[in-house]
C-alpha cells in the first residue's frame, strides 16, 4: 500500500538535519517501487544536509518513514538516464524549457526506506499503529 501512496502522492514532506538542526519541506515525489528519488540543486539546503547526514524522515498521508539518502550524482549522468526518464514520465515538463527549477548542478538522491510507521483508521477514527522494518 505504501508504494501506491507514494506513486499517487502530489506532495510528501522530507525532513533532513545537520548539526542538530532539523528542517522539513514539501517535495514532489518520484518513486520506483519503494525507492524514493529526490531531484535538487547540489547547493540546496536539502542536498547539503543529505550529503552530510544521510538519515532522513518522510511523511505522506498516514505514513511516516525513516531511511537513508545517497547522492546518485548529476541528473545529466548517463548512469541516471533511467531515473531521469521515470521523472519525466511522472512530471512531463521536467528537464524541459518550461522547467524553472533546473540548474546545471542538479543531482538525484535515492532514499532507501528502512522503517515504516502507519496510523490505521476505521471510519476516519485512528484505531491502531503499525510498524515495519524493511
Amino acid at each position: 500500500r505504501l508504494e501506491t501512496v507514494l506513486t499517487n502522492a502530489e506532495v510528501i514532506y522530507l525532513s533532513t538535519s545537520l548539526n542538530d538542526v532539523v528542517s522539513a519541506r514539501p517535495i514532489s515525489p518520484m518513486n520506483l517501487g519503494l525507492k524514493l528519488y529526490v531531484r535538487t540543486s547540489a547547493g540546496n539546503r536539502k542536498a547539503t544536509e543529505m550529503t552530510a547526514n544521510p538519515h532522513v524522515a518522510v511523511c505522506v498521508e498516514n505514513y511516516y518513514f525513516t531511511g537513508r539518502a545517497k547522492s546518485l550524482g548529476s541528473v545529466f549522468d548517463e548512469s541516471n538516464a533511467g531515473i531521469k526518464a521515470a521523472y519525466i514520465s511522472r512530471y512531463p515538463d521536467s528537464f524541459s524549457q518550461e522547467d524553472e527549477f533546473i540548474k546545471s548542478d542538479e543531482q538525484f538522491f535515492e532514499i532507501t526506506i528502512e522503517h515504516v510507521s502507519e496510523w490505521i483508521y476505521e471510519n476516519g477514527i485512528p484505531v491502531g499503529f503499525a510498524e515495519q522494518q524493511l
